[in-house]
């Protein structure tokens, strides 16, 4: 039996718990070794007890360890699973570039991916995952990376553009929109045919069917009777203005066009249209109710044999299923996923190498798209605009420019004029500190702004 070596990087993160737990109770891997990795020991250490207890209770033939030197752990990987974030550990990083936004009239709803906060996270985590990548490249270049973090699609077309590394991206607004399609139309999710294309956080739904017969109307129609259409009401107005259907739910979709500068009044910043919370807002009662920190608590609580562990049934794995993914790849028994990966032609109107987010076949390989075919002429046009905001914010941050940091500032909707633009990236610069620091004005950097004159009357 092949031994493979499965490294988790991140793993002070929460989120590392369910992974271990989808590894365990995949019986394929009985013999992996699993080998933790974060710059964060005393979290990392939390983590492995939870480990500890899970492979215990499961009897899983897994090995632990853990390490902070970033070339022991990824030393001969054949997987690696990536959650690294630079949120703070309160979200204290992620509130910052919310609330700066707002000052600008800039309502972030999520902000880990587009608008002014997308672009700060995109230029600070880049240099990390490209760091890791490179290492990657000395010590484990044939491994395949599992990559959850955001922004999704930059990150991962970072790593493909400037390393040699094997990335996929993986995010569950897929599966949970799909599945809340499923619930709508009152079928059995497994049983629905879905095409779903474009890129990470806006996808497109092309063809929803069960048993060859075209359900779209009717989940448009049951969608536009229900009173309140929980996170798809953004959805359905761009339905009908664009004549196809959005996937991701509302609070990811609303950031990718101009809507979210509208707060509604009296409220102000506080409320917005389509029932959706300022990010910052949330964050902020997120915080007050204990936040991560009541959470954390129960972690360690678990850690200790205090509280019984969540761990999941073969049947019940997160939409993500890591310990299926790594067993696909590592036998060639292929299964189907909507993952991040490289278009190669899935998608006829999107360039090659752009990351979106198709149905693939997942096996050997690592992941294939499967074909699509055209994006509609509105659904291609806004997929495009992103796509090559994220190539200016990909280099940006590979090269460290100030300059192209702000083109991909400027060509987002939600920015309404390039002296905007230029002032909103400032006010980040200047608010993360070092973490931006490449990207601070430099005493050269003198640009020629015109002076706008009232236009002259036509008699």
């Amino acid at each position: 039996m092949l031994k493979r070596k499965i490294v988790c990087i991140g793993a002070g993160s929460r989120y590392f718990e369910d992974v271990l737990g989808e590894l365990a109770v995949t019986k394929e891997l009985a013999g992996s070794h699993v080998m933790l990795y974060d710059i964060n020991a005393e979290r990392m250490a939390t983590i492995m007890k939870v480990g500890r207890r899970i492979v215990a209770e499961t009897e899983a033939d897994l090995s632990l360890d853990s390490t902070t030197n970033l070339s022991r752990a990824l030393d001969g990987a054949h997987f690696a699973i990536s959650s690294v974030g630079v949120h703070g550990f309160s979200f204290e990083h992620h509130k910052k570039d919310s609330d700066i936004a707002a000052k600008f009239g800039v309502i972030h709803t999520t902000g880990d991916t587009v608008g002014p906060a997308g672009l700060s996270q995109g230029l600070r985590i880049v240099p990390i995952y490209l760091k890791i990548a490179r290492a990657m490249e000395k010590y484990c270049p044939n491994v395949i990376l599992l990559q959850h973090s955001n922004p999704m699609a930059v990150i991962c077309r970072a790593i493909r553009k400037y390393t040699r590394i094997n990335v996929i991206g993986y995010c569950h607004n897929v599966a949970n929109d799909i599945h809340a399609f499923a619930e709508t139309l009152g079928i059995p999710e497994k049983e629905l045919e879905v095409v779903i294309a474009g890129v990470n956080h806006m996808n497109w739904m092309l063809s929803i069917r069960h048993n060859g017969k075209n359900l779209y109307p009717e989940l448009i129609r049951r969608m536009r009777a229900r009173k309140s259409p929980q996170r798809h009401i953004f959805a359905l107005e761009a339905y009908e203005t664009l004549g196809i259907f959005p996937v991701a739910g509302d609070r990811h979709i609303i950031e990718f066009f101009p809507h979210s500068r509208r707060p509604t009044p009296p409220g102000g910043t506080r409320h917005l249209h389509y029932g959706l919370t300022p990010r910052s807002e949330w964050i902020k009662s997120y915080i007050a109710k204990g936040g991560h920190s009541w959470k954390w608590e129960r972690l360690k609580q678990r850690a200790e044999g205090k509280r019984p562990l969540a761990i999941p049934t073969p049947d019940g794995m997160s939409p993500e299923a890591m310990g299926y993914q790594i067993r696909a790849m590592a036998f060639g028994n292929e299964i189907l996923q909507y993952v991040n990966v490289p278009n190669a032609g899935s998608v006829t109107n999107l360039p090659d190498w752009a990351i979106t987010e198709p149905k693939c076949i997942i096996g050997s390989h690592g992941a294939r798209p499967i074909f699509v075919g055209e994006l509609p002429p509105a659904a291609a046009r806004w997929s495009l605009a992103q796509i090559y905001a994220h190539e200016l914010t990909v280099d940006a941050a590979a090269e460290g420019s100030r300059d192209k940091a702000i083109a991909a500032l400027a060509c987002d909707p939600m920015i309404r004029d390039f002296r905007e633009a230029v002032t909103l990236f400032d006010a980040l610069v200047a608010a993360h500190g070092d973490w931006l620091k490449p990207f601070r004005k430099k005493p050269a950097d003198k640009r020629y702004w015109p002076t706008i004159k009232a236009p002259v009357p036509i008699d």
